[in-house]
């Protein structure tokens, strides 16, 4: 694969990490820097780079002395996750609640339905994802605190691998999109206690449905 050579590490980067969240690369599967060096006919170092910035997104894992392997999360993992992911994305509604322009917060939201509805029956389950992703990301973006966004970066990429398989299905993702309206609707209506409990109880429903892939 012939790649630009100014960017090759996060050419690099882009290309394995999609290809973890869509599982063409399994989990558990382990990745060795022979292979890598064949397939995308760079040296070492522009690989090491991108599997280290996949090591701090959460979806690769160093053993000693046997390699690099993509994340492979039991039952128990799983709960822990959503259940985290919950909770953070509950600090973030709270704390975007608070933003000074409330007129900006509201307008992303609705525009983020509208344009999430668009992708509801599409087979672009790539361009769904992102929308889908960007109802959350919506209060991390007014929740003006970088640390808790720190803190859900990782998560999200990880929770990614498993809604990339159940979303794809329409009634799964009909199921979220009315989910997201109702989180929505909670926050717009000021009912900000109430948004915060849909969106617990979300995730919720989403950790039902990655436990059944398993």
């Amino acid at each position: 694969m012939a790649l630009n050579r100014s960017t090759l590490s996060e050419q690099i980067y882009e290309i394995l990490r999609n290809d973890i969240l869509t599982q063409k690369i399994p989990c558990g599967e382990k990745l060795t820097l022979n292979t890598l060096k064949e397939r995308f006919q760079v040296s070492s170092t522009p690989i090491r780079d991108a599997l280290t910035r996949l090591e701090k997104d959460g979806l690769l894992q160093y053993y000693s002395n046997i390699g690099v392997n993509v994340i492979d999360l039991n039952a128990k993992d799983l709960k822990e996750l959503f259940t985290f992911m919950g909770d953070l994305d509950a600090l973030a509604i709270r704390y975007a609640s608070g933003y000074p322009q409330q007129q900006e917060v509201r307008r992303a939201l609705i525009q983020n339905l509208e344009e999430t509805q668009k992708y509801l029956n599409t087979s672009d389950i790539r361009q769904w994802r992102s929308c889908s992703d960007g109802l959350h990301l919506v209060f991390y973006q007014y929740c003006d605190n970088s640390r808790l966004c720190s803190s859900a970066l990782q998560m999200r990429s990880q929770i990614t691998i498993y809604s990339n398989r159940y979303e794809r299905e329409v009634e799964n993702r009909e199921k979220v999109f009315e989910e997201h309206q109702k989180i929505a609707s909670a926050f717009l209506n000021g009912d900000i206690e109430g948004a915060v409990k849909k969106m617990q109880s979300h995730l919720q429903d989403s950790l039902a449905q990655a436990l059944c892939l398993l």
